[in-house]
């Protein structure tokens, strides 16, 4: 057997078209904080109350990603969903039921994306994790 010496994700790592623009809008839409930036404005590090850091890089070699970059929990998906859809976020495919899992049914997710064309999923909290 494999000894386990990685203990946890620290951080997700996501490449972005303008880290203003982005920086605001992961704070805006999804509730994030600054938690430090970068001298050269090139790159910041957000964070949420729990859950790894995201550190959104500045780059001209993005290329928008047509796979999920980060995958988000939420208690009330569907107001989630609403007020991502009035502020004009991109919103992908809605899948109702995501299957079930010893009976529990793991309800929704969606798929949405940030300015920079990275796909981000959001789930309906379960106590199964994947």
């Amino acid at each position: 057997m494999i000894e386990t010496i990685v203990e946890s994700v620290s951080h997700l790592q996501v490449p972005v078209k303008n880290l203003e623009e982005s920086t605001e809008w992961y704070i805006g839409n999804l509730g994030f904080k600054v938690h430090w930036k970068r001298p050269d404005n090139k790159m910041t590090i957000l964070t949420l109350p729990s859950g790894p850091s995201i550190f959104l890089c500045e780059t001209e070699l993005h290329q928008g990603m047509m796979s999920v970059v980060i995958g988000f929990e939420a208690v009330d998906i569907r107001k989630l969903l609403t007020d991502l859809q009035s502020k004009g976020v991109q919103i992908g495919e809605i899948r109702e039921n995501r299957g079930v899992v010893e009976g529990e049914i793991l309800g929704m997710d969606f798929d949405f994306f940030d300015p920079s064309g990275n796909m981000l999923v959001v789930h309906a909290t379960s106590k199964f994790v994947e």
